[in-house]
């Protein structure tokens, strides 16, 4: 390998700093507008009810709350926007409340044109494991390009990380010999 003067190793470790950079704005951008969350609670898991779970996590059997059903395209508050399987969740829903666990009316019943939650969450056990059962998550598909998506941020973060590390060894002149791997000695 040629050896690098110092200018050419602080363009190498500049290039890479800004494309670095780049990446993470990309995911910070991706972040705080919202795209992440939108992927993730992307689509309903069956027919039911949108809800934005953390609006309601405090109420009780004795003091039940009560969601507006609404057809909205974002839910605000203590709101329920009707949902098909399939169909694209609002934005700032993050669980569906099942026709089925309504119908069952234990812990949701439909009053007086309300959803009313009386036990937004439980403790369960299955297989030896107790869990708290929310319906945040439940009722839910993400979106499965998501997942390509995260797959390759992560892999442009891996490069672009070791590239600058790279141009920062070479900036201060360290020369780092490579580990040289025999297989069968």
């Amino acid at each position: 390998m040629a050896v690098q003067t110092r200018g050419r190793a602080a363009i190498k470790f500049a290039f890479w700093t800004l494309a670095a950079g780049g990446v993470i704005g990309v995911v910070v951008h991706s972040f705080v507008s919202g795209q992440m969350e939108s992927w993730y609670y992307h689509r309903a898991a069956s027919d039911g009810y949108a809800v934005n779970a953390d609006s309601f996590h405090d109420a009780t059997k004795e003091r039940p709350a009560s969601l507006e059903i609404a057809d909205v395209k974002e839910i605000t508050g203590l709101q329920a926007v009707p949902v098909k399987k399939g169909d694209l969740l609002p934005r700032w829903a993050n669980g569906v409340i099942s026709s089925k666990e309504v119908k069952d009316g234990k812990r949701v019943a439909l009053v007086a044109g309300r959803l009313e939650v009386r036990v937004p969450w439980q403790i369960k056990s299955a297989k030896g494991f107790k869990y708290k059962d929310t319906f945040k998550h439940k009722g839910i598909e993400t979106y499965p390009g998501g997942a390509v998506w995260n797959v390759v941020i992560v892999l442009l973060l891996g490069v672009t990380l070791g590239y600058m590390a790279e141009g920062f060894t070479d900036l201060l002149g360290l020369k780092i010999k490579r580990l040289q791997h025999h297989v069968g000695h």
